[in-house]
């Protein structure tokens, strides 16, 4: 079923991401996401405060930093520190970035660039066979985000959860539009994206620009709006969501080969190069920053761009709608890639979806093979597949293999990766059908000695409502999609739910289980010399397997490499609970508590000081493999669920911790808890009546309270916002109060593109606070009458 099944509709072009980098640095720990405020008291090494902010913060932000003199919390992190040297701007590379992503579809001036077109590619037939000749072919097709106050198109949005995980993005919209008015479709959001399959395990083949992303998103019958015009294409879409009773139309596409520093060449911006030590470059960029923060009219943005490859299919009952449901394959043993003839590293194969329909076996191939530039000096990346050797795929029962299709380069390298967006369609025998039922598949790669290159993950545990927001004090009930073997799982399928946290504000890293007593342990090891060798410890509980530590290069979005971790004779030990202090660390206490707990307890090995106290919770599967699984908010956090299914109906071993490298084939569920602060509330009331009989109320409320205490990290964080609202500005906020009223609201933080802040981290309370101040005081002109607790709305 899904999106490889007959028929089709294949789209390619380029994607655009404009994050506000500021907020999500991954170096130093700017912004205390947990709390929602800037990170003062890291601020204050560099003699930064809440009294001098307003002249120091933005210098601070926008200037050259050398990583080495940052605070020693900051440098101890492991993979921190990459190299020595090393001088960032923390600001990044896009320091006005809104959140915007979307298709790309540009022609620059310069005519040796070439023009940039995101449009629909080709299809395929009810029964199979490729379609290059349809009304709907080389019309483009775009993401869209929602209308505010006319129609006038606006971008889709993308959020990191978590500021210091680079592993969970959600992407917001509010349609998917292929074609026109004439000839097109229109698929209006049931449910947002959220990456999948995240392979930061090649970016160690040498940066970001190999790392692969699947999304998918899903539209039910009644969210599409048709015009067939004569597009064959889209008639049989219509045709056979009917005809094969379809709930109606899935959408997946991939993003891969991002490089970034691209103005210029597709878009109309200022070029300018933000990834570089070379200090005359970086005072051009800092330069820049000052005139776009000095003027609204010199704002620039600088987003990342990224190939992409996508398929319109259709959506079938039991099928999630946020992740590939089916047969699963999910890489084993590295195989050896080549590039251009030449050896050029060995690499584990991405994740693979398949799917037998009628005489057809289809794999998803967006994430299986990785790609490269194939010339780095070209001005517009072209993407080329490496040749990682030719398969087989077939069954496996016990020690026995049983080939029963294969392909080789040629049926995955890019043009044929390009014609059908990834998907590979292999003729099966009626043999082949009957015995693909009988055993798990495996990928084999061939040679002397085959490889096996990918295996069968046999169960599949999908939550529909990842990446929820929810309050502390709030309860929210998530859907868990179960599958065996690509089949919705047998009622009364166990799983065991763990929660899991990081323990840095910075960096993208391993991962804890959270904890509620004050245990300790080896956090990482330090090499007193030189921070580039520090390394994550990863201890686990007696009785379970132990990791091995790695050493990477480099974090985030600046990974290259990973290798094994040398001896640790010299290395000094850093404990959880001597790191805790610092203003670098994120404490494992647990952020939700389940309904229904099981009390646990574990020794970690070789910890003194290693028992720890824990909690998890079982659910159990419907008939139609759901199970539901309830959650409290009880502290603010970046809480990571993880599942484990009872195989065999045997207990799972729970990890203590994992690595960030194998989270792309877990099962996991990322939340963010905010605060809840009653506590602000009623000083808002107290500050209010102190000052309201006052003839200048108003501007004393908004320099004692309002702005200090809720705006201020969003006027510095975002600000693009100078340019439609400045947030230290009363009376361009007195003036679109209305406006922001809306903007604020709890039901446009759940789902539109248009919230504020775009990034959702805005507490009840504090929406609270801002609400009572705009409609009780602002419109209706500040007057002279005390607040009390009561006029906050209640319940």
């Amino acid at each position: 079923m899904s999106v490889l099944n007959f028929p089709r509709i294949y789209l390619g072009g380029h994607m655009f991401w404009s994050p506000p980098t500021a907020n999500n640095n991954d170096m130093f720990p700017l912004y205390d996401a947990s709390k929602m405020r800037l990170n003062w008291r890291f601020l204050e090494y560099y003699g930064i405060n809440p009294a001098n902010a307003s002249s120091k913060l933005m210098p601070w932000v926008i200037a050259p930093q050398v990583l080495l003199e940052a605070p020693t919390y900051v440098t101890q992190v492991p993979g921190n520190v990459s190299q020595n040297p090393s001088v960032m701007i923390p600001g990044e590379w896009n320091l006005f970035g809104d959140n915007a992503c979307g298709t790309v579809n540009y022609t620059p001036a310069d005519p040796t660039i070439p023009a940039t077109a995101s449009i629909i590619t080709g299809g395929e037939l009810p029964g199979g066979g490729y379609v290059s000749q349809d009304p709907l072919i080389n019309q483009t097709y775009n993401l869209l985000g929602n209308p505010f106050g006319s129609d006038a198109p606006t971008p889709a949005r993308f959020v990191d959860v978590s500021p210091w995980q680079n592993t969970f993005t959600a992407l917001y919209f509010d349609r998917l539009v292929l074609g026109d008015a004439q000839c097109g479709l229109t698929l209006k959001r049931e449910h947002r994206m959220l990456d999948r399959f995240l392979n930061f395990n090649w970016a160690t083949l040498g940066g970001l620009i190999y790392v692969t992303t699947t999304w998918q998103t899903c539209f039910p019958k009644e969210n599409l709006s048709w015009a067939l015009g004569n597009s064959q294409l889209l008639q049989n879409l219509q045709q056979q969501m009917e005809q094969q009773k379809a709930k109606g139309l899935m959408f997946r596409f991939s993003t891969y080969l991002t490089c970034y520093d691209m103005n210029g060449i597709f878009n109309d911006q200022p070029p300018i190069i933000t990834h570089t030590v070379d200090s005359k470059i970086l005072a051009n960029v800092q330069a820049m920053y000052q005139k776009g923060l000095d003027n609204v009219g010199s704002i620039f943005f600088n987003p990342a761009y990224s190939r992409t490859a996508g398929t319109l299919g259709l959506w079938f009952d039991d099928e999630f709608p946020t992740a590939p449901a089916g047969r699963r394959l999910v890489p084993a043993d590295p195989v050896q890639l080549q590039k251009d003839g030449v050896n050029f590293k060995s690499m584990t194969l991405g994740v693979i979806s398949a799917q037998v329909h009628d005489d057809t076996l289809s794999l998803d191939l967006l994430n299986g093979f990785p790609s490269y530039s194939l010339d780095p000096k070209a001005k517009i990346p072209v993407a080329a597949k490496f040749d990682a050797g030719s398969y087989q795929l077939g069954i496996r029962q016990g020690e026995q293999f049983t080939p029963l299709a294969g392909f080789g380069y040629d049926d995955y390298q890019q043009a044929a990766f390009d014609k059908r967006s990834g998907i590979l369609d292999l003729p099966l025998s009626a043999e082949a059908q009957k015995q693909l039922q009988s055993g798990a598949l495996e990928l084999q790669q061939q040679g002397a000695t085959p490889v096996q290159a990918a295996t069968q993950q046999m169960w599949t545990a999908e939550v529909v409502e990842s990446a929820s927001f929810i309050d502390v004090g709030d309860s929210k009930t998530l859907q868990i999609m179960v599958q065996y073997d690509g089949l919705p799982a047998p009622a009364g399928t166990v799983l065991t739910v763990a929660e899991y946290n990081n323990a840095y504000m910075m960096c993208t890293t391993d991962y804890y289980l959270a904890f509620s007593n004050p245990a300790d342990f080896t956090l990482f090891l330090e090499d007193p010399d030189n921070p580039a060798n520090n390394t994550p410890n990863l201890p686990q509980f007696v009785g379970t397997p132990s990791l091995t530590r790695q050493l990477s290069e480099g974090t985030g979005r600046r990974l290259t490499a990973v290798h094994p971790a040398g001896p640790t004779t010299d290395m000094k030990a850093v404990s959880y609970q001597q790191y805790l202090p610092t203003p670098g660390s994120v404490a494992l206490s647990p952020s939700l508590a389940f309904a229904n707990p099981v009390q646990g307890q574990g020794t970690l090995k070789d910890e003194p000081k290693g028992n720890v106290q824990f909690s998890t919770t079982q659910i159990t599967t419907d008939a139609n493999g759901v199970a539901l699984l309830t959650v409290k908010a009880v502290a603010p956090g970046f809480p990571t669920l993880r599942f484990f299914v009872h195989e065999d109906k045997q207990p799972p071993q729970i990890p203590f911790s994992f690595k960030l490298m194998q989270t792309y084939t877990d099962f996991l569920a990322p939340l963010r808890v905010l605060p809840q602060e009653p506590e602000i509330q009623q000083a808002f009331v107290d500050a209010w009546n102190q000052v309201y009989k006052q003839q200048n109320a108003g501007q004393l409320i908004w320099e004692s309270f309002i702005y200090p205490f809720i705006l201020q990290p969003f006027f510095y964080m975002y600000p693009i916002m100078n340019k439609y609202m400045p947030l230290n500005s009363l009376a361009r906020i007195e003036g679109a109060v209305d406006q922001l009223i809306v903007l604020i609201s709890k039901e446009y933080q759940e789902e539109s593109t248009l919230a504020m802040p775009i990034t959702r981290d805005m507490p009840q309370s504090r929406r609270a606070v801002l609400e009572l101040w705009a409609q009780a005081l602002v419109k209706r002109n500040y007057p002279p009458i005390p607040l009390s607790m009561s006029d906050f709305p209640q319940g």
